[in-house]
């Protein structure tokens, strides 16, 4: 959370800072509209929740307004299965279905939940 009052720290009052995070419930791989298999995004959320709390608590204490709050489905495109399997290979979360999404020949997809919130440097 150091980084988080540095960045906070260094724009001036008035100024805004947009907070981007991926949020529940898991994200999920799609082929031609239809759910292969779900990530386990636990990894990513146990960091995700300790910014939150942080900005959170910022938002409490005053230093940050919270203006908007924007929830939206975000989403990565894959030629084929094995595309995206190797792109997880080096990740902390992981595919609960490797196997079947790795079958996959045509375009796929990871999509994910997202917030972005727009906060104001009190």
């Amino acid at each position: 959370m150091h980084v988080l009052r540095n960045t906070v720290g260094a724009v001036k009052p008035g100024g805004l800072v947009l907070d981007l995070q991926v949020i529940r419930p898991d994200p999920v791989v799609e082929s031609d509209g239809v759910v292969v298999c779900t990530i386990d995004g636990e990894p990513l959320f146990r960091s995700a929740d300790a910014a939150t709390a942080a900005i959170d608590a910022m938002v409490a204490d005053g230093q940050l307004i919270e203006q908007a709050v924007d929830d939206h489905d975000v989403r990565n495109h894959y030629a084929n299965g094995r595309e995206l399997v190797d792109d997880f290979a080096d990740r902390k979360r992981r595919l609960r279905d490797a196997k079947s999404v790795r079958a996959l020949e045509g375009p796929c997809a990871m999509r994910e939940r997202c917030r972005l919130r727009r906060l104001l440097v009190a």
